[in-house]
């Protein structure tokens, strides 16, 4: 090899070393920022199953009166009073007139249905 062919690969092999050691660098901050991106979707799956958990055990355990169980089922007060005048749907009496439903056995009433 001449010494003008010598002078010509010198800095092509300068370069394809900095290319080297620049492409290891990205691979560790690649590696580095997945890491990080992997833990807040973890931290965030986490945070909504606990959600999750708690709203199915806070909504669905929730006592209605007639007007709020009529309102959940999307009726008016009074249509909602017939069908539980003739439907077995589920109640508990406080008193003669404070009734109380839950949204939990009004759901499973309706799933039986």
């Amino acid at each position: 090899m001449g010494v003008d062919q010598v002078e010509r690969v010198a800095p092509a092999v300068g370069t394809a070393r900095s290319l080297s050691e620049a492409r290891e660098a990205l691979r560790g901050y690649e590696a580095s920022a997945l890491a990080g991106v992997a833990a807040t979707l973890s931290e965030a799956a986490a945070n909504l199953a606990k959600t999750a958990r708690d709203l199915r055990e806070i909504g669905h355990d929730e006592s209605m009166d007639a007007e709020q169980a009529a309102a959940y089922l999307k009726k008016t007060p009074k249509t909602f009073r017939n069908i539980v005048a003739t439907e077995d749907v589920p109640r508990h009496y406080l008193t003669e007139r404070g009734i109380l439903f839950s949204r939990k056995e009004i759901d499973e009433w309706l799933m039986g249905r």
